[in-house]
């Protein structure tokens, strides 16, 4: 399963129909939502905003690589260009993903995600 997080609606929307498999692409815009579901659900891949409102994606990012530390996450972001590899890899994520969403994103993240599941 994927898990999406991000507080733009229409961003969402793009993602759960561009990323969906399977009815199995999970789409939130609430950061304690989203941490309780990848407490829960078993995701193999969180793509996750790092310019969320309220907690930004970073922190949320920081308390899934502390409580699900299999969970492969990706950064997202219309500034990701700014967040250079060693940022990321110090963050603890597997890829950062510029916005806006394409359909070249889910080649990767079901990569990111077939790997999680051989791993």
């Amino acid at each position: 399963m994927i898990l999406v997080v991000d507080d733009d609606k229409a961003f969402l929307e793009q993602a759960q129909t561009i990323l969906n498999r399977d009815r199995q692409v999970i789409v939130v815009s609430d950061t304690d939502r989203a941490f309780d579901l990848a407490q829960h659900l078993g995701f193999a891949v969180a793509l996750v905003d790092l310019d969320l409102r309220g907690e930004d994606g970073f922190a949320l990012i920081r308390k899934l690589r502390d409580t699900v530390p299999e969970l492969s996450i990706i950064a997202i972001s219309s500034a990701a260009r700014n967040l250079t590899r060693e940022d990321a890899t110090k963050l603890g994520v597997v890829e950062v993903l510029t916005k806006p969403i394409t359909p070249e994103w889910k080649p990767v993240v079901e990569k990111i995600r077939a790997m999680r599941r051989t791993a």
